[in-house]
């Protein structure tokens, strides 16, 4: 419909979205695909909106892949390179503050963050959405000291915007449980990463619910995987017991023993089991079955 009326902004913008999604998703090499497939031909510098998503979304695709320095790299651009930096856009530049702090974080630019924060925050003045609100709060609290950060990061997560922001708001409720942990309150970031995975499980944001799980278990919280668990949901409860037994260490023959199976007969069983898991070996066993409950 965008292509008929010829609304170049919403023609680019939207597969440009669509490779936001899958990048959010993990599927990083195929969101680059689609971002330069979307502005194949096209001179972003006319276009201040579409240039924005696009960096938005390579930046998108950089965190998925961990790549924290491609991603500040990406995110920076949405403003100028100027001693006091400002937007490229006059609005939409202020939303991915928030996720410019994070990636400064992690890629050791900080400083430079700071000062990007800072002149946002000058521009802006006290006139902001509920939104913005949350996310200039987010950016604070990452890059503040210890004295400063939690009552940046509680004000992030008790926004009225988060309802309709779930993505933005799991971020922040990741951020502030990391930011508990690493401060020995690991009681207090449980509840919070618990939210947190729940959100990024919903919305399948597979490289966030994994970072999630990893900070949860860190808490002293056990996770089973998520994608473990639907494989181990395919097994029948014959196979699921015959996977638990060699996964503690039985031999064929042992396992036959209890069972009253042959051998020959655990191994063939064995051999379908290991496909639904995703595994090849015995010793793989252990993590792909994760923190099931043992069958009876």
């Amino acid at each position: 419909m965008a292509a008929e009326a010829g609304a170049d902004n919403v023609t680019v913008g939207s597969p440009i979205l669509q490779a936001t999604l899958r990048a959010a998703g993990g599927d990083h090499e195929a969101a680059r695909a689609q971002i330069n497939d979307a502005v194949r031909g096209i001179d972003l510098r006319k276009s201040r909106s579409p240039y924005l998503r696009y960096r938005h979304a390579l930046g998108m695709a950089a965190r998925a892949e961990g790549d924290y320095n491609a991603a500040y790299e990406q995110l920076r651009r949405v403003f100028t390179q100027d001693f006091h930096p400002a937007p490229v856009h006059y609005h939409a530049s202020y939303y991915y503050l928030a996720d410019l702090a994070a990636a400064a974080v992690r890629a050791g630019r900080a400083d430079d963050a700071r000062a990007v924060l800072r002149a946002a925050e000058k521009i802006l003045g006290l006139s902001r959405s509920p939104r913005l609100d949350a996310i200039l709060h987010r950016a604070s609290a990452l890059l503040s000291g210890p004295d400063d950060a939690e009552a940046h990061f509680r004000a992030a997560i008790a926004g009225s915007a988060n309802v309709r922001w779930p993505f933005e708001y799991a971020l922040a409720q990741l951020d502030f449980g990391e930011w508990l942990r690493r401060h020995r309150r690991a009681a207090e970031a449980r509840p919070l990463l618990s939210t947190a995975l729940e959100i990024f499980e919903r919305l399948d944001a597979r490289p966030w619910t994994e970072r999630t799980t990893a900070e949860l278990r860190a808490a002293g919280v056990a996770v089973a995987d998520s994608a473990a668990c639907e494989a181990v949901a395919d097994l029948t409860p014959h196979e699921l017991q015959i996977a638990q037994l060699a996964a503690e260490g039985l031999t064929n023959r042992d396992i036959g023993a209890r069972l009253y199976l042959s051998p020959r007969t655990i191994g063939f069983h064995l051999h379908k089991i290991f496909p639904k898991l995703g595994i090849t070996s015995r010793a793989q066993l252990r993590d792909a079955l994760g923190h099931m409950p043992r069958s009876d």
